[in-house]
C-alpha cells in the first residue's frame, strides 16, 4: 500500500503563491513597492492577518522587503538563506529539518577537518574533556544533560576551526536544534550511547592531528543523527496511524 501524502498547506502559503503571482503579473521589478498589506489582502481576498503572515514569510525568504513607514517592496531573490530566518523558520516542515542536517554534515565535517589542523592543546584538552561528558550523560540516560554537552562539544571543535564565520553557521544551527527537540524530536538511549562514542572517536581524531580521519568520524557522526530522527519521525507517525486502523 502507498503512503498517504496529506494535501494540507497553510493559507499564508497559499497567500505568499499569490503575492508572486501578482509580482509577476503586474511586471514588477526590485525596488517596485506593492500595495499596501490591507490592499493586498483584498486583492488576494483572503484575511488581513493571512497577509500578514504570508508578507513575512516572504520577507524571511528574501523575495520581499519592508520598510516602516514606507511599504513593501520588491527585492532581489538571493539563493542565501537571510540571517532572520534562522530565528523564524518554522520546523514543521520536515524538508527544511533534513536540509538542517545536510548543513551540519557539510559544515562540520569542515569544522572537525580544519581543528585537528589548528586546535591549540588547551582547544584538544576541552573536545576531550566535553565528549566524555556526553559519555558520562548517555550512561546515566540524561537526555537534558546529553544535548547540553553535545552541542558543547560541536561548539569546541567549531571554535577549535578558528574560522568564525563556520562557528557562527554551527551556533546557529545548533539554534534550530533546540528548537526542534522542543517539537519532541529527542534522543533514544541507544543513539545517545552511539553518539558519544562517536564524539569520542572524532576528539581522538583530532588530538591525534589527523583531519582527513576527524572530517570521517564527524560526517559518519551526522549522518548517523539523520538516520535517528528519521526513525523517529517514522515511529511518531506510526503511532498516530495505529489507532485509526483498528
Amino acid at each position: 500500500m502507498g503512503s498517504v501524502r496529506s494535501t494540507y498547506r497553510p493559507g499564508y502559503e497559499v497567500a505568499a503563491e499569490r503575492i508572486i503571482e501578482y509580482i509577476q503579473r503586474e511586471g514588477l521589478q526590485p525596488g517596485d513597492r506593492l500595495p499596501t498589506e490591507r490592499a493586498m489582502a483584498a486583492v488576494l481576498e483572503v484575511s488581513h492577518t493571512v497577509t500578514r503572515e504570508a508578507i513575512k514569510l516572504l520577507s524571511a525568504r528574501g523575495h520581499l522587503v519592508t520598510r516602516r513607514g514606507a511599504g513593501i517592496f520588491v527585492a532581489e531573490p538571493s539563493e542565501q538563506l537571510p540571517s532572520e530566518i534562522w530565528g523564524t523558520m518554522l520546523l514543521d516542515n520536515l524538508e527544511h529539518v533534513e536540509m538542517i542536517y545536510e548543513s551540519r554534515r557539510a559544515v562540520e565535517a569542515e569544522t572537525a577537518r580544519l581543528a585537528a589542523l589548528r586546535a591549540t592543546p588547551q582547544e584538544a584538552q576541552r573536545i576531550r574533556d566535553t565528549a566524555e561528558r556526553t559519555v558520562t550523560a548517555a550512561a546515566e540516560d540524561d537526555f537534558v544533560a546529553f544535548f547540553t554537552t553535545d552541542e558543547a562539544f560541536h561548539s569546541a571543535v567549531a571554535a577549535a576551526a578558528h574560522n568564525i564565520f563556520l562557528a557562527s553557521i554551527v551556533d546557529n544551527l545548533f539554534g534550530l536544534m533546540h528548537r526542534l527537540k522542543a517539537f519532541g524530536i529527542g534522543e533514544a538511549r541507544d543513539a545517545m550511547q552511539r553518539g558519544a562514542a562517536e564524539h569520542s572517536a572524532i576528539a581522538a581524531a583530532i588530538l591525534r592531528g589527523e583531519p582527513e580521519a576527524a572530517a570521517g568520524a564527524m560526517h559518519g557522526h551526522i549522518e548517523n543523527s539523520v538516520e535517528d530522527y528519521r526513525r523517529l519521525v517514522r515511529e511518531k507517525l506510526f503511532s498516530r496511524a495505529e489507532p485509526e486502523q483498528r
